[in-house]
This record gives C-alpha cells, sequence and structure tokens, in this order.
C-alpha cells in the first residue's frame, strides 16, 4: 500500500509517499511566500526520486488542520484535485495527531480514550500559534502500545491551556511545535517536568495515520471532509468587528 502525504497546516511544507513498512521519498522545506508556487513541485520530485506514478498510489491523504487557513486551502485544494482526478481514496489526518505521532512513532496510530481514566505517565501536548494570543494543542497520554488521545484538537489562550494540562497531573509533559517555541518560558515556569525537543511537521507522519486508518477500513466522505479550522480566519474576525461597532455606531446616532 502506497500512500501520499501532504503536510501544508505551517509554514512548514512536506510532502512523502510511504509504504506500512518505510518512507519511499520525502521532501521538507520551510516556506516564506506561500505554498502554492512549491508544493506541485515538491510532489513531482517524489514521485521522480522513487520512480513512480501517481497511479501506483493507493491513496492520497492531507493534513487536516488546525494551522494557517491559506496553507490548509492549498494543502486540501491539491490533495482533492488529485485524489478526485486520479480515482484514488482521500483522508484528512489532523494535523496536531500526526505531529504528535512523528514525536512518538509507536503504536498502530491513535486511539480515542476508552472511558477508564489512567494515570499519565508522559504527557504529549503539541503546540501551534493560532495567533491572537491563542495556542492550537492537544494531549495524548504516551503508551506501550501507544498513543491515547486525552482531549482533541482546541484553541485557548495560555493560562487557559496551562490549566487544561495541569488537570492531566502527568509525572512528565512534552512540548513542541511552533506554539511551543513562542511560549517556551512561559510554560517553563509552569511545568518543572517539560521537555521541549524539536517535532516539526512531517508528511510521513500524516501518511502513517492514513495507512493505519485504510488498514483498518475507515472512510472519508470526500464532498463532506473539511479542514479543520477551529476558529474563524482573520479576515472573518475582523470583518464581523467592524459590522459590530458600525451597529453600535447605528445605535448612538438613533
Amino acid at each position: 500500500m502506497i500512500v501520499l502525504a501532504i503536510e501544508t497546516a505551517t509554514g512548514a511544507e512536506s510532502v512523502a509517499l510511504v509504504t506500512e513498512n518505510k518512507v519511499l521519498a520525502e521532501v521538507n522545506a520551510d516556506i516564506k511566500f506561500g505554498h502554492s508556487s512549491t508544493l506541485l513541485l515538491n510532489i513531482e520530485k517524489i514521485f521522480k526520486t522513487t520512480a513512480l506514478e501517481i497511479s501506483a498510489v493507493d491513496a492520497i491523504a492531507v493534513s487536516a488542520g488546525p494551522g494557517s487557513f491559506t496553507g490548509l486551502r492549498v494543502g486540501f485544494s491539491l490533495a482533492k484535485g488529485l485524489a478526485y482526478a486520479a480515482k484514488k481514496a482521500f483522508l484528512a489526518i489532523p494535523t496536531l495527531d500526526a505531529l504528535a505521532y512523528s514525536f512518538s512513532k509507536t503504536g498502530e496510530g491513535i486511539t480515542p480514550l476508552d472511558g477508564k481514566k489512567k494515570k499519565v505517565t508522559t504527557l504529549i501536548c503539541p503546540l501551534l500559534d493560532a495567533r491572537k494570543e491563542e495556542y492550537y494543542f492537544s494531549l495524548y497520554s504516551k503508551t506501550e502500545k501507544g498513543l491515547v488521545s486525552l482531549l482533541a484538537s482546541n484553541s485557548l489562550p495560555l493560562p487557559a491551556l496551562i490549566k487544561e494540562v495541569k488537570k492531566q497531573k502527568a509525572e512528565k509533559i512534552v512540548f513542541f511545535g511552533n506554539g511551543a517555541d513562542k511560549c517556551k518560558e512561559e510554560l517553563k515556569k509552569s511545568f518543572k517536568n517539560a521537555d521541549f525537543p524539536e517535532v516539526p511537521p512531517r508528511a510521513s507522519a500524516v501518511g502513517a495515520l492514513a495507512i493505519f486508518k485504510l488498514l483498518n477500513n475507515e472512510k472519508q466522505d470526500f464532498n463532506k471532509t473539511l479542514p479543520m479550522y477551529i476558529r474563524k480566519p482573520d479576515a472573518v474576525l475582523k470583518k464581523q468587528e467592524k459590522q459590530k461597532q458600525q451597529g453600535k455606531q447605528g445605535k448612538k446616532e438613533k
């Protein structure tokens, strides 16, 4: 089984061809001027490196977010376009799940909490900068069998995020992602038992999680699967704020 995986949720662009057992090829790059000018070129590069064609691919997987609104739209548009044209399965993988798996690389994907609260030895917390003084994050417990999801993707200001992390009462906490880089000093003050490894977003992790889903016969509706924005785009928020202010001004004039 071969999956073409695409990661464009942040400024770190990554594309990969992966199988159940290994990464056939992967290209990683820091993008400063948008993914639209480089993404297709990098996909062509990994096909050339492996001497494969898209007809050899079983599915196309894309990082679903949360993350950059523009980056997610570019990744989704290209992934869906390729899947539709080549008549391949399409899967969207939560960005924070893939980031957490990039760190752990254990078990068979990420399993949901089974309802039985257990002691958390190692808490995994990928963080992405959501701007507006908020952070995208999710929480996982690292076990011998892999990662267990404790809290799904969310967006909170740092003080509220810290409260959520403290609720888990973990023996050890691991923070990573561009959000962790941004607020590392504040996190260090709140958590003396925290580590901060470098874990960049990787398409190979998106592909690995997609393969686990395919092997479990998990399918996604091509037309209904959309990016996970979590919160509204800045442009929408600005428009709503402007309308709100205009409404207040109109009431004053009356």
